[in-house]
């Protein structure tokens, strides 16, 4: 028979797990693995509904099969144990796990981690590396397979934002995919590390970083490649299968790649997050929205460019999280168009993504409006509250619409 942990060691193996990275800044996950944990010791089993009510607050008509947040949490929890175990060199005498189908925590007998510093100092950046040559495939075989743009066909639009973008106009579409910055060492080729810092998406942020942080960033510079998140990745298929229906060509950019006659010489679509706007960020800042990123605030301008409404994000709940998603349509100062699809996180993108592409679109700001919306010349403003995991949503609601005037704020 299998030999059990004491309860000293037990606690004493929960307080080094959750002074990890991986539970350290996670106050849920803390939370409930210490709950699985105190359970465990007391009953032989747990449901999701006793996890949802002691937990998360939940009332008595949670609905597991309806709601699939504490398998979400289960899962993630799982995951970073796993990464906890794999990244971590000490000689474990036990090991705290949960089984799969279970919610109870068992110990199981550790066994040392043989994998190499060395080797897990370089497992990011051959990551990125991965998810870069994966998404570089993806768009090779999309959208230069056989040159650097399409034609598409004919067909209707899914709802009025692309009238635009598919009519016989001057303008081309150029379709940017807002792309995460990363940093590499000065004057090292050979053997080379990548960092991602979340406060750093430009060199005018890695500059700032600098002259706050000298001996922290000043040997580090912009790195030759970049990646783009997994709901941009993923829903650009979804604005490909709209806009390919124009008599008129596009193409694709990376929003680090673009250059200043972009503007003017395109209709512009941008998928991704508020953070990865780049050379975007000056035409979004003429819009009425502000947005902040630390901490997440959105805030919307009234008629004398004062405060009418600010939406918090303060939310969060490992990868379960709320988001708001945007859509803008604006007129460019060359009567070309743009449309923004972004959000804070990867739920938000994928939301506007979704939203923008729906052909119920129309009906669900009506519903929201209380009245039919003027669909002529179609440019907009729209927030939507949103929630799910990842790149999934599970839940969106219209917060606020407005009809824009047939100007570009300059």
């Amino acid at each position: 028979m299998m030999t059990q942990p004491g309860e000293l060691e037990k606690n004493s193996l929960l307080a080094q797990i959750l002074q990890s990275p991986e539970f350290h800044d996670s106050v849920r996950y803390q939370e409930l693995l210490r709950y699985l944990v105190e359970k465990s010791s007391k009953v032989t089993s747990l449901k999701e509904t006793e996890i949802a009510h002691d937990v998360f607050g939940k009332s008595s008509s949670f609905d597991p099969a309806a709601d699939p947040l504490i398998r979400s949490y289960i899962s993630n929890l799982r995951k970073k144990l796993e990464h906890y175990y794999l990244t971590t060199e000490n000689q474990f005498d036990y090991r705290l796990e949960i089984p799969k189908g279970q919610y109870l925590v068992k110990y199981t007998k550790g066994t040392k981690n043989l994998i190499p510093k060395r080797i897990r100092t370089y497992v990011p950046a051959a990551s990125l590396t991965v998810i870069a040559l994966l998404i570089g495939v993806i768009l090779f075989r999309e959208f230069w397979g056989n040159g650097t743009s399409f034609t598409g066909g004919n067909s209707a639009a899914v709802n009025p934002i692309w009238n635009e973008f598919l009519a016989n106009n001057e303008h081309p579409t150029l379709i940017v995919l807002g792309d995460f910055l990363v940093l590499t060492e000065k004057s090292i080729v050979a053997g080379r590390t990548f960092l991602r810092d979340p406060k750093i998406n430009s060199d005018k942020e890695l500059r700032s970083a600098v002259s706050i942080q000298p001996q922290q960033y000043s040997k580090y510079q912009i790195a030759d490649v970049t990646y783009v998140g997994d709901a941009t990745a993923l829903g650009v298929s979804e604005i490909i299968n709209v806009i390919r229906n124009s008599s008129k060509p596009f193409s694709v950019k990376l929003s680090s790649q673009l250059k200043w006659d972009d503007f003017d010489n395109n209709n512009i679509i941008y998928l991704g997050t508020l953070k990865t706007l780049a050379k975007l960020d000056t035409i979004f800042s003429r819009t009425n929205l502000k947005y902040n990123l630390n901490p997440n605030s959105l805030t919307i301008l009234g008629a004398r460019n004062d405060s009418s409404q600010t939406m918090n994000l303060n939310w969060q709940g490992g990868n379960y999280q709320k988001d708001y998603s945007i859509i803008l349509k604006l007129l460019g100062s060359k009567n070309n168009f743009v449309v923004f699809l972004t959000g804070f996180s990867e739920v938000g993108v994928m939301e506007s993504i979704k939203a923008a592409s729906d052909r119920n679109l129309i009906s669900r700001i009506n519903a929201f409006t209380k009245k039919p919306v003027d669909q002529d010349r179609f440019l907009f403003e729209m927030i939507s509250e949103t929630e799910g995991v990842g790149h999934t949503v599970f839940r969106s609601e219209i917060k606020h619409f407005t009809i824009l005037k047939n100007t570009s704020k300059r």
